[in-house]
């Protein structure tokens, strides 16, 4: 999404000419590289590379886990992959809403628990982290397990520790569309040996990595290994993600101070401003009928926008839109693990989380480039203006 320079075509080559194109085992490799590199930016002591954002929080699940008759609570605005990974796992989302921040509402996760409850999975989405101490305060005193979706938000932070290090265990995405990318991929960091010996297991079920047969990590497993072209590329975007995130809060700072004057936008709350990755700037109007009023104006002065959701768009990142969750539709012909006795009748509708569905109405969302220019903050900042002018 941000920058493929010739130092990833070169460690490409690299790898081509080394002729070792699929890591195996802990030996010295491009992934091994990619790995010790995260451990070491993260300060975490685990980190296992993948094959996908969504092969990274199966591997999690897995690795926490977390089966049939568990429910895990996930945020109502997400991407479809949040609550499928946990239906892959043979447990329930549970959705919860989200707040003005646009992440998951402790408050509603506490009204969400129930003795099925295993596992909260707050996800930062587009950039901002979610409530982090207020969730791990709910985690505590329920004695649940955090598992962090990190997919949007990789090498942001929260209160001075990095995204995904919250938790008990983190999981990102290295799609095409986020912060650092390989095209596809995941990664998954864990300080907890026993969840991170399990990844390894679930993620690669050759067991290359020396798993003792008496360890309860001891599995049959899948294959969600990263290859070495992807280790490559991987090693030099963490390089860059640093770079990436510093011009990127620059650039937003910039269009805040631009608009902070006008009156009728409520900015996106953010729980942490000095760790959002400022991937996105958001604004609220006080109706969805303003906001897509608002949205058509900005697109006469140029800039497209529009509100994050209006009912029946489809978009797979608003619960509505996961229509083989909310119909329960699963592999299983039996329909586990919805129809397992452990849950009783599991109600889901398009309705259900309406404050959601208010929160993303209003909200307008306005994208922020590492190599955004200050003539294009002057013209995103101009048509808010130009447009609140014409509506307030």
């Amino acid at each position: 999404m941000y920058y493929i320079g010739a130092e990833e075509q070169q460690a490409v080559l690299k790898v081509l000419e080394k002729g070792d194109l699929c890591r195996y085992g802990l030996e010295d490799s491009a992934v091994s590289n990619f790995e010790r590199g995260v451990e070491d930016k993260f300060n975490t002591k685990n980190a296992l590379a993948a094959n996908g954002g969504t092969s990274s929080l199966i591997i999690g699940l897995y690795a926490a886990g977390i089966g049939l008759g568990d429910e895990v609570i996930v945020p109502a605005y997400t991407w479809v992959a949040t609550p499928a990974s946990v239906v892959i796992a043979n447990a329930v989302p549970v959705i919860a809403e989200i707040d003005n921040s646009l992440t998951i509402d402790p408050e509603d996760i506490e009204a969400k628990i129930t003795p099925r409850t295993r596992a909260i999975m707050p996800v930062h989405m587009i950039g901002v982290p979610s409530n982090m101490s207020a969730i791990k305060a709910i985690a505590d005193k329920h004695d649940l397990l955090v598992i962090e979706d990190c997919a949007q938000a990789i090498g942001a932070g929260y209160k001075g520790k990095r995204l995904g290090t919250h938790g008990h265990i983190g999981c990102f995405s290295l799609q095409q569309s986020k912060i650092i990318t390989t095209g596809e991929g995941g990664l998954v960091i864990t300080d907890d040996q026993r969840y991170a010996d399990r990844a390894r297991m679930i993620h690669d079920g050759g067991n290359l990595w020396g798993i003792s047969s008496h360890s309860d990590a001891f599995f049959p497993g899948m294959n969600f290994r990263m290859d070495e072209m992807r280790g490559a590329v991987a090693s030099v975007q963490l390089t860059r993600l640093d770079g990436f995130i510093e011009n990127m809060r620059i650039r937003k700072q910039k269009l805040r101070q631009a608009i902070a004057d006008i009156d009728g936008i409520e900015l996106r709350k953010l729980h942490d401003e000095e760790g959002d990755a400022a991937t996105t700037m958001v604004f609220l109007l006080p109706t969805p009928d303003l906001a897509s009023k608002f949205g058509e104006r900005m697109g006469e002065y140029g800039v497209g926008a529009g509100p994050m959701y209006t009912h029946g768009n489809g978009d797979k990142h608003v619960y509505p839109g996961w229509e083989y969750i909310l119909r329960k539709k699963t592999y299983h012909p039996n329909g586990l693990p919805y129809s397992h006795p452990s849950y009783g009748e599991i109600e889901y509708s398009d309705r259900m989380c309406p404050r959601t569905l208010d929160y993303l109405g209003r909200a307008i969302c306005i994208g922020v480039h590492p190599e955004m220019t200050d003539e294009g903050i002057e013209k995103v900042s101009t048509a808010i203006h130009s447009a609140a002018s014409d509506i307030f």
